[in-house]
């Protein structure tokens, strides 16, 4: 196996969004061997042209992707959907956004890329309902759009006000 054609799909992939499972390697376009993979592994750590290419190690699997491509956040979310803590990535999601910007998070962008999710409502009802994440709260605009936010890091006022605004009232005053 060429290192270089190895090294150019992870970051092909990187570019799309995704992590390369160590599975993956097994399957087209790649087609390594089972009994080969740890070989190549090792050839990619000492290649001095895989300088950007990073491993993470999970629980499932070990993932490798490229950090020119994926930044540390976008890593984290992808590597935890691939480890199926979907409720902790959409936690963790809510309270990022509720601290760094603060806003709401709506629920529909669980059910578009990397999440796409279809079952976002039984979703959101475990972490309701879950005292792990007392924290996470639900907000709804006057058009029926549902929101997410982190009482830690917002006030309910604040939350539904930015719900509000960006649901309704921006589209009112042009």
């Amino acid at each position: 196996m060429n290192i270089e054609i190895l090294i150019e799909f992870i970051r092909e992939s990187s570019k799309m969004g995704r992590l390369i499972g160590k599975s993956d390697l097994e399957k087209e376009p790649l087609n390594i061997e089972a009994s080969q993979i740890e070989k190549v592994i090792k050839k990619l750590k000492e290649s001095e042209s895989a300088k950007d290419i990073d491993i993470i190690i999970g629980k499932i699997e070990v993932y490798f992707y490229s950090k020119d491509y994926i930044s540390n956040a976008y890593r984290d979310m992808l590597f935890n959907l691939k480890e199926k803590n979907i409720e902790e990535v959409i936690v963790e999601t809510v309270r990022n956004e509720s601290k760094l910007y603060p806003r709401p998070t709506s629920l529909d962008i669980f059910r578009l890329a990397p999440f796409k999710r279809d079952d976002i409502d039984n979703l959101l009802e475990e972490i309701l309902k879950n005292k792990k994440y007392m924290d996470i709260k639900i907000v709804q605009a006057s058009n029926g759009a549902k929101y997410l936010y982190s009482d830690i890091h917002m006030t309910l006022g604040h939350a539904k006000g930015l719900c509000e605004w960006v649901e309704v009232g921006q589209f009112e005053n042009p």
